[in-house]
């Protein structure tokens, strides 16, 4: 008798064990699934944060002015000269600068993790890939002034999103397009004249 209680205690046992590795088992994948949704949503407002910075009217501003004016402004004398101060120069009139701080905190925050760079990528790849490419004479007075580790995060952002865009087609087609712009106002300007003095 003793030995069919002793049976029946440890089958008892055995079915209290199992009923708590599967109870632990679903509460570890619902804590999981949490923790899973509290990073999404964190990440999503990381995410958001930065696609609001990169549409937001002063960097649109700013990469315009790398994009149409930089190339003018680098013949000023003046404007070259001040390029020495680095980070303490005008951002009113040196607006490369604002481009490449915006930059630099989008690439640490890829670097280390924070949000997904693809995310950035699908939306913003041109004003990456344009701005880092028409930025560099910058960045080398720059480095040789200040620090040769100056804007790593950003050359990091650039690098990142090269691989990306090269991986999904699309980077010959972004790196043509500023020639694409420039030949289409060239041409586009007597056309337009003729059409205009008519």
């Amino acid at each position: 008798m003793w030995e069919a209680l002793t049976a029946i205690g440890s089958i008892l046992s055995a079915v209290v064990i199992a009923v708590t590795v599967v109870m632990a088992a679903r509460q570890v994948r619902i804590t999981t699934d949490q923790l899973e949704q509290t990073r999404r949503a964190t990440q999503f407002e990381a995410v958001r944060s930065v696609l609001l910075e990169m549409a937001d009217p002063k960097f649109v501003e700013a990469y315009r002015f790398v994009m149409h004016e930089l190339p003018e402004k680098l013949r000023d004398e003046k404007f070259y000269r001040e390029l020495g101060q680095v980070g303490i120069a005008d951002d009113e009139v040196h607006k490369e600068i604002y481009l490449l701080r915006a930059l630099d905190r989008v690439g640490a925050y890829v670097k280390y993790g924070l949000i997904d760079g693809p995310i950035v990528y699908d939306t913003y790849a041109p004003r990456i890939l344009l701005s880092w490419e028409s930025i560099q004479t910058v960045v080398s007075i720059h480095r040789q002034i200040a620090s040769a580790s100056l804007y790593r995060t950003a050359e990091f952002l650039y690098d990142d999103c090269a691989r990306w865009t090269k991986q999904n087609g699309s980077h010959s087609e972004i790196m043509g397009a500023k020639q694409r712009m420039s030949d289409f106002v060239a041409a586009a300007t007597p056309a337009r004249t003729a059409v205009t003095n008519e």
